[in-house]
């Protein structure tokens, strides 16, 4: 998927569907494979082109449940995006494996990990999203991550940073701590969106 794409699959801030950006290594693929074995967690061998485009192989540790629990988010109103090092192969190769389309939207990160007290990916999310209401998964964020969020929700878009412990990977918590945030949030009429099972 090329920028121009990612960046065009995205639906205009004026859609004000909120958003759910979502990482791949630390949170859905646990950094400690004896607790993400123990956890239900299944193994899942990669070999091909990595993100850089150069040959790579490994396991991936990928849990069945973690599709369906994004799918309640999108039945909750949001929109799942991929905000990862992974880029393209999140939408292909992750997606299939948890049963999640392929062609969701992938953000064009151009830096990731923490340098300066920011998560630099975010950087890429926020332009990309503009004021749309944003919730992300991910297991590193910096010190003045939480500030800026803060400032883009007093701003008038509400920004949710969802810390994901990179030892057991996502949890059902913190599913449930977006979809209390989804539900808190004003509909497009103003209100507050229906309650979904």
């Amino acid at each position: 998927m090329t920028t121009a794409t990612a960046a065009a699959s995205i639906a205009p801030p004026a859609a004000l569907r909120p958003v759910v950006a979502v990482d791949v290594d630390g949170v859905l693929n646990p950094d400690v494979p004896a607790v993400a074995a123990a956890a239900g967690y299944q193994p899942h061998h990669y070999t091909g082109p990595g993100p850089d485009g150069q040959h790579t192989e490994g396991t991936v540790w990928l849990h069945p449940d973690h599709g369906n629990w994004l799918t309640e988010l999108v039945t909750a109103g949001a929109e799942l995006v991929w905000c990862t090092s992974w880029r393209h192969l999140a939408a292909t190769w992750i997606a299939a494996r948890l049963g999640l389309p392929t062609d969701l939207a992938v953000i064009d990160v151009t830096a990731a990990g923490v340098r300066w007290g920011h998560q630099h990916k975010l950087f890429d999310l926020y332009q990309a999203v503009g004021d749309r209401p944003v919730a992300v998964l991910d297991d590193a964020f910096g010190g003045k991550d939480p500030d800026h969020a803060e400032y883009r929700t007093r701003r008038g878009a509400p920004t949710l940073l969802v810390p994901v412990n990179p030892r057991t990977g996502l949890r059902r918590s913190d599913i449930d701590t977006v979809r209390v945030w989804l539900h808190r949030l004003p509909g497009p009429d103003g209100r507050r969106r229906p309650a979904t099972s």
